[in-house]
C-alpha cells in the first residue's frame, strides 16, 4: 500500500513531460523516399505449412535422436572401467 501513492505520482509526473518535437528531425533524403512497396502477407510467408507434415517431420527428428541417445547409453553402460 505504501507503493500506490508513490506510482501515482510517478505516472503523474510522466504525463507531465515534455518530449522533443520529431519534426523536421529526419534526413531530407529520407523525407523524399519512396515508400516500400507492400504485398500480401500471404505471398511473403510463402505456401502454408500442413501441421499434420510438420508434426511428422518433428516425430521423425525426436525419434532419431532417441535412438542415438539410447545408443550412446548402452556404448556408456557397456563401457568396461579400469
Amino acid at each position: 500500500m505504501k507503493r500506490l501513492p508513490l506510482l501515482i505520482l510517478v505516472l503523474i509526473c510522466a504525463g507531465c513531460a515534455d518530449f522533443p518535437e520529431l519534426e523536421g528531425s529526419e534526413l531530407p533524403e529520407l523525407r523524399s523516399a519512396r515508400y516500400p512497396k507492400l504485398i500480401p502477407l500471404q505471398e511473403a510467408l510463402g505456401p502454408p505449412v500442413e501441421p499434420a507434415n510438420e508434426a511428422a517431420d518433428v516425430e521423425e527428428d525426436l525419434k532419431a535422436r532417441r535412438e542415438a541417445l539410447e545408443k550412446k547409453s548402452q556404448d556408456l553402460q557397456n563401457t568396461e572401467i579400469n
